[in-house]
């Protein structure tokens, strides 16, 4: 039985071609396996880059069906390594520009790990100004307003 092979093409025309088990990843790209078949489908909020991440991903989330239970939980743990490795290599920028392309292709394991990388960074923070500095957050407060929220919610802070 031959699968069927979909063209993605990025925003800035680069090309993926996919089998029909990675376009059921996105719940965005699903209708197409009935619409598109055999054609180009243009996602034109995404770049190369990001899609070939995108797509590297769902090859590596498509479920193999007829597994057994005890190979599952090993398979498991191998998956959420691959995915932690996965998520941990690249720098933030790229970490939310691919936040943006799982929201948009409804990807939720993607759209989940994405954020989830975005909290620990947050998370390993030790105060306010390293989140900002870290983040690359400019403070609009002037010195006098911040004070004065950080009085008002002190209480966060112990």
């Amino acid at each position: 039985m031959s699968k069927e092979m979909f063209t993605l093409k990025s925003s800035d025309g680069f090309l993926f071609v996919v089998d029909e088990a990675v376009v059921h990843q996105s719940v965005t790209l699903s209708p197409m396996v009935q619409d598109c078949a055999g054609r180009e489908y243009p996602i034109n909020n995404v770049t190369g880059k990001i899609l070939n991440l995108v797509v590297e991903y769902c090859k590596n989330h498509v479920v193999v069906d007829g597994g057994d239970s005890s190979s599952s939980s090993s398979s498991g743990d191998a998956l959420k390594k691959w995915d932690d490795k996965f998520i941990t290599q690249m720098d933030l920028s790229t970490v939310y520009d691919l936040i943006m392309a799982a929201n948009y292709l409804i990807i939720k394991g993607l759209f989940d790990l994405a954020c989830q990388r975005v909290a620990d960074v947050i998370a390993a923070c030790k105060d306010h100004e390293e989140i900002r500095a870290t983040l690359g957050i400019v403070s609009d407060y002037t010195a006098e307003e911040e004070a004065e929220v950080l009085k008002e919610n002190e209480w966060a802070f112990d």
